[in-house]
């Protein structure tokens, strides 16, 4: 959500380029009906064109953008309900960027127009994550954000772990059986290293088919975010230090980790707020589109 103004930004700057609106962007019939609010084909396809997709893919995601919509929709109407608002200024200052940023031949009402939009609806859609964003700050109590540090320090606060891994590479459409054997394979090299017959270096060397494999399988350290892919992360930072993980697979094929060390993070609670808040906000918005769609009139014509 935090994407919303570059996304819009780039949707409407292709349209620009493009000169005339697509035969899709102008088709406005209702694709969905959620309590009484019309989802049109236009409105998916503006969101699929935010997305950054080419129009010859939108016809295989067209079902999933259409559910993102109305997911979407019922957090407006909790939001209303709430009388929860986007800050005026911000809001403001955004609509002001993005007009800026549409400056061209044509008048920003223009290209609106060119998308089936008006400003209005510009408008909610730029307003929606300031509004969720001010409505997880009025429900999340203090205490919550520090329980969540606390159980969560070392994810948080720059924690560093050094990681060495055996990897073994499985294709992502690969039978159950070559998986299984893979997994089974990493589980005897891991009884190996727990009983003392061979180091985990020795056996990452022999068998790990990552370039580490000539380090002992020493991949460096790492924090929880930004530098290793999510999978690997959150296994290496739910095995105890000293520790072997169980293997698991990733997208990559499968991996068995151990954690030789752990370097302590300096980072605040303060520092952390933001990303707590980020936790925060994708949780609560997931559990009350899960319980808004159980009494929710969703007409699909």
């Amino acid at each position: 959500m935090k994407r919303v103004l570059g996304l819009l930004v780039s949707c409407l700057s292709l349209v620009i380029l493009a000169g005339t609106p697509t035969e899709a962007l102008q088709k406005s019939e209702t694709v969905a009906i959620v309590n009484g609010t019309a989802i049109t084909r236009a409105r998916v396809h503006l969101h699929l064109q935010s997305q950054g997709l080419p129009q010859d893919q939108w016809a295989q995601w067209e079902d999933q953008a259409l559910e993102q919509l109305i997911d979407r929709t019922l957090i407006q109407e909790l939001l209303d309900s709430r009388k929860v608002s986007a800050p005026s200024a911000t809001l403001d200052r955004q609509l002001a960027l993005l007009e800026q940023a549409l400056k061209g031949s044509e008048t920003p009402e223009e290209t609106l127009h060119k998308l089936g939009m008006t400003r209005e609806q510009l408008q909610r859609e730029l307003a929606l994550p300031l509004a969720w964003k001010r409505y997880v700050r009025q429900v999340v109590t203090e205490p919550q954000i520090t329980d969540y540090f606390e159980k969560h320090r070392a994810e948080l606060d720059g924690t560093k772990r050094q990681v060495a891994q055996i990897f073994l590479k499985i294709p992502p459409d690969a039978p159950e059986e070559d998986v299984n054997a893979a997994l089974g394979r990493l589980q005897l090299y891991r009884q190996q290293v727990v009983n003392g017959e061979q180091t985990f270096a020795q056996l990452a060397q022999a068998h790990s088919q990552a370039p580490s494999a000539a380090q002992g399988g020493d991949m460096g350290t790492f924090a929880f975010t930004g530098q290793m892919p999510a999978v690997i992360a959150r296994q290496a930072f739910a095995t105890p230090v000293e520790g072997l993980s169980q293997p698991f697979r990733s997208s990559f094929g499968v991996h068995l980790l151990q954690v030789t060390r752990e370097v302590p993070g300096q980072l605040s609670l303060e520092d952390a707020r933001r990303e707590i808040l980020d936790h925060f906000a994708e949780e609560l918005w997931n559990q009350n589109v899960a319980r808004l769609r159980k009494t929710a009139r969703i007409v699909r014509p």
